[in-house]
């Protein structure tokens, strides 16, 4: 009898430990935390100071310059890529063509390469359309596409300040890290037809 009694308190706890601990094994990167999505505001912000010359103060999209433009792009897609760590080896990469107009607003994107996983190439349009649009790109990069390649960087919440989202999510755990993961194709369009270098 009082084996049974014994199993009876132990099994409720025993089920509610459980119960816990499921809630934080979840796949859902929505339910890791608080931080997990930046805002708009925020992902600008952050990516206009990690751009800004030392010692002034930081630049605004219309004014960026041919590197900071480059790099803020980056930030920004970066900032809104969020994808499971559970479900995105760290070797993925997906190559997207995006091609923008002369005021930065997306016209179409183009998967140039599959990362082979259906959600990690869902997560990559995603953080693409939350970026849109772009800052119109300076007029010495002579720009119209961008081809980038998206792979998974995990981000150490450690590093984050003042609670503020992670570039890529504190939580999510991929992103961008640099822009050496895309590259620049120069590309003129006249009546239709595209030239690109």
């Amino acid at each position: 009898m009082k084996k049974n009694h014994r199993l009876l308190i132990v099994f409720p706890f025993l089920f509610a430990l459980m119960f816990t601990l499921g809630g934080c094994a979840s796949d859902d990167p929505t339910s890791a935390g608080p931080h997990v999505r930046p805002t708009p505001e925020q992902v600008m912000s952050r990516c206009l100071n990690a751009v800004a010359t030392p010692g002034f103060a930081p630049p605004t999209e219309s004014t960026l310059s041919s590197w900071q433009w480059r790099r803020y792009v980056n930030c920004k897609l970066g900032g809104n890529m969020l994808s499971n760590p559970k479900k995105v080896p760290l070797d993925t990469e997906a190559v997207v063509s995006i091609r923008f107009a002369s005021d930065g607003s997306v016209v179409s994107v183009k998967l140039l390469h599959s990362s082979g996983n259906d959600e990690y190439d869902e997560d990559v349009q995603r953080a693409i359309d939350a970026a849109s649009p772009l800052p119109p790109a300076p007029l010495a990069l002579h720009l119209t596409r961008i081809d980038m390649r998206f792979h998974p960087v995990r981000v150490n919440p450690l590093i984050l300040q003042g609670g503020m989202p992670a570039i890529g999510g504190t939580n999510a755990g991929a992103g961008l890290s640099d822009e050496t993961h895309w590259r620049v194709k120069n590309c003129n369009t006249a009546h239709g037809v595209s030239e690109c270098d």
